[in-house]
C-alpha cells in the first residue's frame, strides 16, 4: 500500500497488527513514522509508544515490549528501525539479533499492539525465513522513491492542502534543481511555502531565487557549457565552485559520471532502449535518464568520448601530480572546444 492508503486506514481506525515499511525515501519514511506515532494519543505515549534501533537494542527487548499489555490505553506502539538482519548485510554488528524472537511473535501477534518494522532499504533478502514470515504476516507500506509523475501529483495535492498554488513551470524547475530527490524537494517546498505566505503562489521566480543549487546541479550546468563550447562560462563556474570550497577531484568525478551516463544513454538508444529500459539497465533514476536522453541528442558520439577521455586524464593528474586543477580544466576546455 501507499502512504495515502495508510493515512486512510488510520483515519478509519482500521489498522492491522503488523506493518512492514519498505523503501529508501527519507521523507516518506519519516512521514509514515509520524503517522503511526500520532496514532497513539499524546497523553498515552510515555508508557505505550517506543522506537527500538536494532543497531543498539536487541530484538528481544522490542518483542518483550510488544507482548506487554497497553498501560491504560487501547493500543501499544512498537517501532523497529534499522532491521539489518532482514537484508543481505554480512558485516558484523555490535548486537547479534535472534530473529527467532520476531518470527515467534509474528506467528501470534498481540491484538493490542501495533508493531511497525521500518526497513529503509531498497530491498530485503527474500531467501531468509524471517523475511518470508514478515512479508506473509505484515501489511506492507511502500516508501520507495517516487517516479516523476508521482512526485508531480504529490506536490500538487500537498500544495492544494496548504492552500497554495504552484505553477507547472515551478514544479519543473524544483524537480530539476533537486535532481528529482523527493526528500530534497519537500524540504525546499516547505521553505517556498513560508516565503510565499502572503501571495500563496509559487512561481518559477521564487524557485530560482530560493532553492539552492546542489553541486550536482552546478555540474549539470557545467556540462551544458562544455557541450556548447562556452569556455568563459564553463571556466567561470568551475572557478566559482572552487571558491565555494568544493574539491576538484569531486567536481571532476561528477563530471565524468555525467558524461559516462550520456555516452551509455546514447549507445542504448541506438539499440532501441526506451527511458524505462535504460533506467532499469543502468540502475539510474528515470528522471536522470530523461534529462540525459534530452542532452545526449545534442552531442555526437565522438564529442562525448572526447570529453570523457579528457576528464579521465584530468582525474589521473589530480591523483598523481600537484598540477593546478584550474589550469588542467582550462586546458581540457581549450582542447575540447577546438576539436573537430
Amino acid at each position: 500500500m501507499k502512504v495515502d492508503e495508510l493515512r486512510k486506514e488510520i483515519e478509519n481506525n482500521s489498522l492491522k497488527n503488523v506493518y512492514l515499511v519498505l523503501g529508501e525515501d527519507t521523507y516518506l519514511n519519516n512521514k509514515v513514522k509520524e503517522l503511526f506515532w500520532n496514532y497513539i494519543p499524546e497523553s498515552d505515549r510515555e508508557f505505550n509508544a517506543a522506537i527500538y534501533d536494532m543497531e543498539t537494542t536487541s530484538i528481544a527487548t522490542a518483542i518483550a515490549d510488544a507482548i506487554s499489555a497497553p498501560f491504560f490505553s487501547e493500543k501499544r506502539l512498537v517501532i523497529i528501525t534499522h532491521p539489518y538482519f532482514l537484508t543481505g548485510d554480512t558485516k558484523k554488528h555490535s548486537i547479534e539479533q535472534d530473529v527467532n524472537e520476531l518470527i515467534g511473535y509474528l506467528q501470534n501477534p498481540s491484538p493490542d499492539t501495533l508493531l511497525v518494522v521500518l526497513a529503509s532499504y531498497e530491498k530485503l533478502d527474500s531467501r531468509k525465513k524471517v523475511v518470508k514470515e514478515l512479508k506473509s504476516k505484515a501489511e506492507i507500506v511502500n516508501t520507495s522513491s517516487l517516479n516523476e509523475s508521482e512526485i508531480r501529483q504529490y506536490l500538487i495535492k500537498y500544495c492544494d492542502e496548504k492552500k497554495v498554488i504552484i505553477e507547472k513551470r515551478a514544479i519543473d524547475r524544483l524537480i530539476q534543481l533537486t535532481n528529482a530527490n523527493f526528500s530534497k524537494i519537500m524540504n525546499e517546498l516547505s521553505k517556498l511555502i513560508i516565503a510565499t505566505v502572503n501571495t500563496k503562489k509559487i512561481t518559477i521566480s521564487e524557485v530560482d531565487g530560493l532553492v539552492t543549487k546542489s553541486l550536482e546541479q552546478n555540474v549539470f550546468d557545467l556540462v551544458d557549457f562544455v557541450r556548447d563550447k562556452k569556455i568563459k562560462e564553463a571556466f567561470g563556474l568551475y572557478h566559482e565552485l572552487l571558491e565555494q570550497k568544493e574539491e576538484p577531484i569531486k567536481i571532476n568525478a561528477i563530471l565524468i559520471g555525467q558524461f559516462r551516463l550520456l555516452l551509455q544513454v546514447k549507445i542504448l538508444q541506438k539499440h532501441s532502449y526506451d527511458q524505462g529500459s535504460i533506467a532499469s539497465a543502468l540502475k539510474v533514476h528515470p528522471f536522470r535518464v530523461k534529462l540525459a536522453m534530452q542532452n545526449a541528442r545534442k552531442f555526437s558520439n565522438n564529442s562525448l568520448k572526447s570529453a570523457y577521455l579528457g576528464l579521465a586524464e584530468i582525474e589521473e593528474k589530480l591523483k598523481t601530480s600537484s598540477q593546478n586543477p584550474e589550469l588542467l580544466f582550462q586546458l581540457f576546455l581549450t582542447k575540447y572546444a577546438y576539436k573537430k
